[in-house]
């Protein structure tokens, strides 16, 4: 196992939900099989954990219904991140907490809320796996894997690290490792996540299919993603870069919400 790789799929994946550890630490971690060189004052070690825990139970159960649902029943690490009611598929008729709404724009009105189905079967996971299947099983096909997930929201918390983790089952990367990553410049995986909010709010598959090409457009090629999984680690993978404390940083992206 390349552990570079790895450690650049995890911090992929973690920045999903704001994962402040380097790339070098995540591959010091991997190497030493221990958590401690990540940093111990956030998230990051309930992330990386069970991102563990999620990639091997679906390597073990295989890209379906089951594989999907053992992904997130391994999100159990106590942290804010991680669902309260791992694999839980959400029935907000009978527990009030599956009652979710997406923010899905900046100081977001009631109309910019996106609300998801308000029950989730086995099911609707099925018919996701039923379109990859029929499918060419293209890259492409595989993010369609992710976006129809993470509209889903099939479960309280952890959608869209589950849908990543899925999205690589349904490609299987875990062989070669050229693992299916989100955009590595920081503006564009912004770009991506506003075109995955589209995706989100589109009201049919043409919709879907558009807000769908915007995200493709904003990810690596197969073999810019491949090249850079397996170089050396960069200087900003090893240590996060800081402004000088004597400048002032203006804020470009602001929300009036307190």
């Amino acid at each position: 196992m390349n552990n570079i790789k790895l450690a650049r799929f995890i911090t992929s994946l973690g920045s999903l939900n704001g994962y402040a550890s380097t790339v070098a630490q995540t591959k010091r971690a991997l190497d030493s099989g221990s958590s401690k060189p990540l940093n111990q004052d956030n998230d990051d070690v309930a992330i990386f954990e069970d991102a563990l825990s999620g990639i091997k139970a679906i390597k073990k159960i295989g890209f379906s219904v089951d594989g999907i649902i053992a992904i997130n029943k391994n999100f159990d690490s106590p942290s804010p991140e991680e669902p309260d009611l791992p694999g839980h598929l959400r029935n907000e008729n009978y527990n009030p907490d599956d009652a979710i709404a997406i923010a899905t724009a900046p100081n977001s009105s009631v109309n910019d809320y996106y609300r998801p189905p308000a029950v989730v079967t086995c099911q609707d996971l099925q018919k996701v796996i039923d379109v990859f299947s029929e499918s060419a099983k293209l890259e492409k096909d595989a993010w369609r894997v992710f976006a129809s997930l993470s509209k889903l929201q099939p479960f309280q918390d952890g959608n869209k690290r589950t849908a990543l983790i899925a999205a690589n089952a349904a490609f299987n990367t875990w062989e070669k490792e050229n693992y299916l990553t989100l955009p590595f410049n920081d503006l564009d995986r912004a770009e991506f996540t506003i075109s995955l909010m589209r995706y989100y709010q589109a009201k049919d598959n043409d919709q879907e299919e558009l807000a769908l090409e915007r995200m493709l457009s904003l990810l690596p090629t197969d073999k810019e993603r491949i090249a850079h999984l397996k170089e050396p680690l960069t200087e900003s993978e090893k240590q996060r870069q800081s402004i000088s404390p004597t400048i002032r940083v203006k804020e470009e992206f602001r929300s009036n919400k307190k």
